[in-house]
């Protein structure tokens, strides 16, 4: 009982620590690249054991103290984790998952036994406890509505376990200590005691003190009466041509072809998407995605007879040509699950060669055609999503690929590739670090590096030289090379080309230099001598502002702040900011009247958690729009595709609301998803923010796998930029002056939140913390059962022509996730957190995490489902979606509120939200800025 052993996320990853009970001694047990969980004394203090993900699943290892040795005691198929000693040394006990799922205990021999079943094909089981005479284990189950304890005998087929803790108990998911016959666990925000074989609970007492400290800096903001000329930072998929004397990209909503050393030309000029365009291999033709049909589909561009003509017609994007022109391979993207197709040219004739891919990067064609090379995603272990990024090399049938032979000398402390050239990839452990087997036998994984990412799935490789001789990509932010052979095989170790960050690498066709976008420009780089020179693009957009008068004449006015609405109120506009907002009189109306009389005429809703890029099309500004949404706010996207989302909207190339935005996420060395810099050490975290100015970011979002040290520069050095930060941390992120925290739920590196539990319930805590510190949070209770459970109690939201426009099969898509009466209890427990937070004094703005559900919609059934389900006054629920979050932003004195001098931005009701929040889907007219759009105009695709 002297000392204590802990896991600490201190490195990138989950390392086993210990410490004496009064602080002295602080020893770090095991290290290296792996999680490292749930350690556990032996008896005797002579071992600990563990749970990790070193073997690709999570077993449980045993490290002994005197050596260091570490011994894997586990091996199944499945993740075992949370083992715990019995008081004799003689067994260990641990929970399964998977198809073993249950409590096991392992013998000293070896032998092991399931001693509790699983409860259900939902139920988890976590923090197994020993009673301390062996015979009995304490253990928590989770299913979908209740967390509870149980008490099983230690041996099978010795009895049944025994419910201890209350019906409606909020067990948390931790180890229980037992006290001679008592329990001692923590639950419903408190720590409690209780018999083990059941009865009244009790409580003992604790309090904490917690220390923030949030030094205050003066926001960046945008200027929205700026209309001076402005360099162009959406520069979108960059390609250099084989000959290397131009460059094609998307900007404006457009395609270009620039002549380097000249001036952009405009290759295409309408009110669509284009985007990723791809060079054919003779330079006479681009391949790329343009939703000019509807959705987003590949098309070929003749760049001297500027003929064009469709290619798919089964959705399609990030095209790439054969090295014969013959066929172009695309993603065909359903969500984050998609399909590598290849299209032959001559009978149009598809096929798709790789399903089910967590969003993998755009592909890249052997020079003999045969083999493609995507970064696809590569997890540690199927009990946490967090992975790294690897090359992926999938033969097209026509030559046979075999499963990597993977061989691997422990003492050594390399692997070896069996047969495929001499390149030894060194490893800073033994053969459990190998990759994981393929499902198909025509894959298999390229080893540039071990742990680390080869692109971040999108356009920054791996990409072959047209030679064959290397692959280009992009890791730790800058540029690399890895010479391959013919088959892709690295033969050495990965040179690297840039110090600066690196996004978009494309070969000239002599494989000579590589052309790539940093930050906001672009530059070439050689590979005989490493010179870089930049390609100046002389491309620049303005702001575009409406010049005349608009009065909107409404009947009622809610003015984003006041708990009443105004009546008979004429809102005078000239441009784009209101110069009047006074009791109605004729003599006003002068110019283009909104009859609004017979409305409610509401500041423009603002949605502060989205994401999505040009993928969508030109469609989502409407969108947004046709749901009274005039801004919002993308906390995680390409910093690209955002730039030239805002200035194709702000000079009016497209509709859309006023956009603030970011770049991707800051996260850790494991990520998730496609588009996330992983970053392999803090170093990298300058070259971010580099990029964060430059672009000028509006925000920063750092991500669950980034250590607490390293989110504490990141805060420092974006409000140094005038930049807020938000993540899904509350605790200590907002000790250490984090501006907001993202979801009431949401993923956590810890296996569990520390926001709410697995009932969906907040405490004192976390209100309280919100609340004090003043932080913002965007609940998106949508994604955690709110958006279904509106969608089901009143299933007319759908009898919409904008859902049916837009987005027709979402009455097919909601899903309950349990039975109809625990799905709205849980809603309602998390909805409820912000009713007290608001009551509290916090900041709640709305926000939703679509697309994972519908964009616009979500946020309408978000409101619903706080004011329904939560108990949210409509008047707070207005708030959170037009004056709070705009102030949280500092822009309270630019929208968000109506009032002379604000910017125009109206949604325009047909009734009262204030009486019924479902009034909030009746939008009949909008302005953004100035400009007016009906609900009708909103629902048809522009002309050309």
């Amino acid at each position: 009982g002297t000392r204590i052993a802990f896991q600490a996320y201190w490195a990138g990853d989950y390392d086993v620590w210990a410490i004496n009970a009064d602080g002295s001694g602080l020893a770090q047990i095991t290290s290296g690249p792996f999680d490292d969980r749930e350690p556990h004394w032996s008896p005797d203090g002579s071992s600990v054991a563990f749970s990790s993900d070193r073997s690709g699943t999570y077993d449980i290892w045993e490290v002994t103290l005197a050596d260091g040795e570490v011994q894997r005691l586990t091996d199944g198929d499945d993740n075992e984790y949370g083992p715990a000693y019995a008081p004799g040394g003689d067994a260990l006990a641990y929970v399964a998952d998977g198809i073993s799922a249950g409590v096991w205990v392992r013998s000293s021999s070896g032998a092991t036994d399931r001693v509790v079943d699983a409860y259900s094909a939902g139920s988890s089981l976590f923090g197994v406890s020993w009673s301390p005479d062996g015979a009995r284990l304490s253990y928590n189950v989770q299913d979908y509505g209740s967390s509870r304890i149980h008490v099983a005998p230690a041996s099978p087929n010795a009895g049944s376990a025994q419910l201890v803790s209350d019906a409606d108990e909020d067990v948390f998911p931790f180890r229980a200590s037992w006290r001679g016959s008592r329990l001692v666990y923590t639950a419903d925000g408190q720590i409690r005691t209780r018999l083990a074989t059941g009865g009244a609970a009790s409580e003992i007492p604790f309090e904490a003190t917690v220390t923030l400290d949030r030094p205050t800096y003066r926001k960046a903001l945008r200027d929205f009466d700026d209309t001076t000329s402005k360099p162009v930072h959406g520069i979108v998929s960059p390609a250099v041509s084989p000959g290397g004397d131009r460059v094609a990209f998307a900007a404006l909503g457009d395609l270009w072809v620039m002549p380097i050393g000249s001036d952009p030309i405009r290759l295409t000029n309408d009110a669509y998407v284009e985007t990723d365009p791809a060079w054919s291999p003779d330079g006479s033709r681009l391949a790329y995605a343009s939703d000019r049909s509807g959705e987003l589909q590949v098309w070929v561009h003749n760049v001297d007879s500027g003929e064009m003509r469709q290619v798919t017609d089964d959705g399609g994007g990030v095209p790439v040509w054969s090295p014969h022109a013959t066929e172009i391979a695309y993603i065909a993207s359903g969500g984050r699950v998609s399909d590598i197709r290849i299209i032959s040219l001559s009978t149009g004739e598809t096929r798709t060669v790789r399903s089910g891919l967590n969003n993998p990067g755009r592909v890249s064609w052997s020079p003999d055609g045969e083999q493609l090379a995507v970064s696809a995603h590569w997890r540690y272990s199927t009990r946490f999503r967090e992975g790294v990024n690897k090359a992926l090399l999938i033969s097209l049938g026509r030559v046979a690929a075999q499963d990597t032979d993977y061989t691997a000398d422990a003492n050594q402390e390399s692997m070896t590739r069996g047969g495929n050239g001499p390149y030894t990839p060194t490893f800073s452990g033994n053969v459990e670090e190998l990759p994981k087997p393929l499902l198909q036998a025509n894959e298999r994984w390229l080893e540039f590096f071990p742990h680390g990412s080869v692109g971040t799935r999108s356009t920054d490789g791996p990409v072959w030289s047209p030679n064959g001789r290397f692959m280009a990509y992009v890791s730790t932010g800058v540029l690399w090379v890895i010479p391959v052979t013919p088959g892709g095989d690295p033969l050495g170790p990965p040179r690297r080309l840039t110090n600066e960050l690196a996004d978009d690498p494309t070969w000239a066709g002599n494989s000579e230099s590589i052309v790539y976008l940093t930050t906001d420009r672009l530059r070439r780089v050689w590979l005989t001598d490493g010179r870089i020179e930049d390609i100046p693009v002389s491309l620049s957009w303005q702001r575009s502002i409406p010049t005349g008068r608009v009065v909107v004449h409404a009947g009622a006015l809610f003015d984003g702040v006041s708990e009443s609405l105004h009546r008979n109120i004429d809102i005078v506009i000239n441009g784009n900011r209101i110069v009047r907002v006074d009791p109605h009189d004729d003599a006003f109306h002068v110019g283009e009247i909104v009859d609004a009389t017979d409305g409610v005429v509401s500041p423009g809703l603002i949605e502060m958690h989205t994401h999505g890029g040009l993928a969508s099309g030109e469609q989502l500004g409407r969108i947004w729009l046709s749901y009274g949404i005039t801004s919002i706010r993308i906390p995680a996207g390409d910093p690209y595709d955002v730039a030239e989302a805002r200035e194709s909207i702000g000079s009016g190339r497209r509709i859309g609301p006023r956009i603030f935005g970011t770049g991707g996420t800051i996260d850790g060395s494991r990520i998730y998803y496609s588009g996330a810099p992983s970053l392999a050490s803090s170093a990298q975290v300058g070259l971010e923010m580099e990029r964060a100015a430059a672009l000028r970011y509006d925000l920063v979002k750092t991500y669950v796998r980034l250590q607490d040290a390293v989110q504490r520069r990141v805060i420092a050095e974006a409000h140094a930029l005038g930049m807020p930060v938000t993540s899904h941390e509350l605790y200590p992120a907002v000790a250490n002056g984090a501006d907001g925290v993202e979801h009431v739920s949401g993923t956590s590196r810890r296996g569990y939140s520390t926001k709410v539990t697995a009932l969906n319930r907040s405490y004192q805590d976390v209100v309280e913390l919100l609340a004090q510190s003043g932080m913002t949070i965007t609940p998106t209770v949508g994604i955690s059962g709110g958006y279904a459970l509106v969608t089901v109690d009143d299933p007319s939201l759908f009898d919409d022509p904008r859902v049916t426009t837009f987005f027709p099969s979402a009455p097919q898509t909601v899903r309950l996730r349990g039975d109809l009466e625990t799905s709205r209890r849980l809603v309602q427990d998390m909805a409820s957190t912000l009713r007290r937070v608001v009551e509290a004094g916090g900041v709640v703005v709305m926000g939703t995490d679509s697309p994972i559900i519908p964009q616009g919609l979500s946020l309408i059934t978000e409101m619903e489902a706080l004011v329904r389900y939560g108990g949210m006054s409509t008047i707070d629920a207005m708030r959170a979606t037009t004056s709070i979050p705009a102030a949280a932003m500092g822009y309270d004195r630019e929208f968000g509120s109506i009032r002379p001098g604000m910017l125009a931005d109206l949604v325009v009701f047909g009734a009262n939200p204030l009486e019924n929040i479902r009034a909030a889907r009746d939008v009949r007219t909008v302005v953004k800025d100035g400009r007016i759009f009906e609900l009708d105009q909103l629902l048809q695709r522009p002309a050309g």
